[in-house]
């Protein structure tokens, strides 16, 4: 592990570079924003609800990083500044509960009482206020929210996407942000794969060969006897495998296409992607998959697999992640399918943490969106692509090519609508004994209401604040 402690550094790392890879264009700063030293809020106080998330015990946090660490000594200085040259107060509530940020931020918006001017937790909680609408701010006018370096791309911030505008963004040019995703790669023992004299499947990658029929392959040659004892080819949770591989065949969970929201899963690719995927689970490959369908990684750091599906949050984001625990692991995408586009390995996300917003009824909306700003600039030390790029490379993973993938499929991750129902039918399509098409078509009324209730206002708010 190659300065693994330093993981609140690798997770700026991500961000920044993620950021990068969307579209670039100069940053339009409002007239309010032109100078943090020019502007004066008069001594007013800034109060902020800031949640770790709700998978996290850590309390005694600075704007989530963890006491002691240089990234926290940073934020607090940034801190320190930002109430200096905008002469404020950022007075921050700290709560390791997502939900009882949320409640109390939900209360005080329906009492009409003033609690919170920013407020930072879980976009999968968020959301609801985001759709019921008059809870929260538009910050289309507040922020140049098309600089996606700085705020977080479209497909980050879909669940704070509304009818006609975008209420709520993410500190892209901050850490601790990554493993608030769901996005998942698959993490291989490059020591058993040299044990058993096979070719690096990073390899694969690189060449173009890592298709679905390439993954049989591996998936065989791995599973194999030592002792008595059955090395497995690969650890996963059912839904985990069928979701990835969905999105393998180069299709979305949704999309916009000639002015109409599309369900991918309704799309011919979307149907072949999850026909392979159950073929591949339960038919092919189906003794070279460990017996028991978990996502804990335990049975993958004991040398029972060779391979496993591994969410980037238990890839990297505490210390019982993998990259805490284990040495010379890989770096791989899903596979792709035969309507995929080459180099582009997508994955899925089902919540956001430190998704940001500004309630209605804060004091002074424009204030809050200038501390707001002054807060989330990038660090110093970081700015560049190809600094973060190196960091990532030398300091975090085993292989540039890690970095890569890792970098690759949270650029190009998704909300999966979990929350709302959108993964039933692909979860069920795994391991159920119906066909495929029986099961799509059995849902179909369901998946059509998800597109009526949810997808539509979704890209409509997408369309108004990005364009089409």
């Amino acid at each position: 592990m190659k300065n693994i402690l330093k993981l609140s550094v690798l997770l700026l790392v991500f961000v920044l570079i993620c950021s990068s890879c969307s579209q670039e264009a100069p940053e339009i700063i409002p007239e309010y924003e032109i100078s943090l030293n020019g502007m004066n809020l008069d001594g007013l106080t800034v109060n902020w609800g800031f949640s770790m998330d709700r998978y996290h015990d850590n309390v005694d946090n600075v704007f989530g990083f963890i006491p002691g660490t240089a990234f926290a000594d940073q934020v607090a200085d940034r801190k320190k500044q930002v109430e200096n040259d905008l002469n404020c107060k950022i007075n921050v509530d700290n709560n390791s509960n997502s939900y009882i940020i949320n409640d109390r931020l939900n209360a005080s918006i329906v009492s009409g009482s003033r609690l919170y001017d920013i407020t930072t937790s879980d976009s999968s909680l968020l959301r609801g206020m985001v759709r019921a609408g008059g809870y929260l701010t538009g910050l289309s006018s507040l922020l140049d929210v098309q600089n996606t370096d700085k705020w977080g791309p479209p497909n980050m911030l879909y669940m704070l996407l509304w009818k006609d505008d975008l209420y709520g963004v993410v500190p892209f040019a901050w850490p601790e942000l990554l493993y608030s995703t769901t996005g998942h790669v698959i993490a291989v023992n490059e020591t058993l794969v040299s044990q058993l004299a096979q070719t690096d499947p990073r390899e694969f990658v690189e060449n173009g060969s890592w298709t679905w029929d390439k993954f049989e392959e591996v998936l065989h040659a791995y599973t194999y006897q030592d002792s008595g004892r059955t090395i497995y080819g690969m650890l996963t949770h059912h839904a985990y495998f069928a979701m990835n591989m969905f999105l393998s065949n180069g299709v979305a969970f949704s999309s916009f296409e000639d002015g109409n929201v599309v369900c991918g899963i309704y799309t011919e690719p979307g149907r072949v992607a999850l026909e392979r995927a159950k073929s591949i689970h339960n038919d092919t490959c189906k003794d070279c998959f460990y017996p028991e369908d978990t996502t804990s990684n335990e049975y993958f750091q004991n040398g029972d697999s060779v391979m496993v599906v591994v969410s980037h949050g238990g890839l990297i984001s505490t210390s019982e992640s993998l990259m805490y625990k284990m040495d010379n692991i890989g770096i791989l995408p899903f596979p792709i399918g035969p309507n995929a586009t080459p180099g582009v390995y997508r994955s899925y996300y089902e919540q956001i943490a430190f998704s940001t917003v500004i309630p209605v009824n804060t004091s002074d909306a424009q204030a809050a969106a200038i501390v707001l700003s002054a807060m989330f600039e990038p660090f110093p030390g970081l700015e560049t692509k190809a600094d973060i790029a190196e960091y990532l490379a030398t300091q975090t993973f085993f292989d540039i090519r890690d970095a890569e993938v890792f970098i690759n499929t949270i650029t190009n991750t998704e909300y999966g609508f979990f929350w709302e129902g959108g993964r039933g039918a692909i979860e069920t399509s795994i391991n159920a004994n119906t066909p495929v098409s029986q099961i799509l078509e059995a849902q179909q009324n369901t998946y059509d209401q998800l597109v009526e209730d949810y997808l539509v206002n979704h890209y409509a708010g997408r369309v108004a604040v990005y364009g089409e």
